[in-house]
């Protein structure tokens, strides 16, 4: 206990220490400021006027003038919207061709039965009529694939659902269609 003072009472003492040897800060009043500022912003400050009367002119300071570059009726100059938008044309006109993209499917059957893997897709069409399900025939087998997902965590809801009626089924990450 007796440490912990001793070690309390050092640091507060080097803090102190330290403190005075700081330099000293001048002295700030409520009315003024410290030192005297001699430009004049009013030049670069925006004036405004109503519809009645026009907006007094602010006084205009020699040495530094506003950015007064011009514009044509409201538009900036290197204004790239134009640009913009056949870039963004072109984007999205590629992206209209692409038809695959690399996602998920649930397989709910694999086997060498045909007869089988139609009852299968049949009862997981009836299960989810929003979701396609896929046959796939990769000699010698048959596989059933439900659903067209982009990313895993859609697949796992629709997994978890199938799970309790094909205790087989497996999430496999597929080229999918995009529709």
């Amino acid at each position: 206990m007796a440490t912990k003072l001793l070690h309390l009472f050092s640091i507060s003492l080097c803090a102190g220490l330290l403190a005075g040897c700081l330099p000293k800060s001048p002295a700030r009043s409520n009315t003024g400021s410290v030192g005297t500022f001699k430009d004049d912003l009013t030049a670069f400050r925006p004036v405004y006027g109503t519809d009645d009367k026009p907006a007094a002119a602010a006084p205009q300071n020699t040495d530094r003038q506003p950015d007064s570059r011009p514009t044509e009726k409201g538009k900036p100059v290197g204004d790239i919207t134009a640009k913009l938008n056949v870039a963004l044309d072109s984007v999205a006109a590629n992206n209209r061709n692409i038809r695959y993209a690399q996602g998920y499917r649930v397989q709910v059957y694999s086997g060498t039965s045909s007869s089988e893997a139609n009852r299968v897709r049949d009862r997981s069409y009836a299960l989810f009529p929003d979701i396609t399900p896929h046959i796939v025939y990769i000699q010698p087998n048959f596989r059933v694939k439900v659903g067209d997902f982009i990313d895993r965590l859609e697949a796992q809801r629709v997994y978890v659902a199938l799970r309790a009626e094909f205790p087989n089924a497996l999430i496999i990450p597929e080229k999918i269609e995009i529709r």
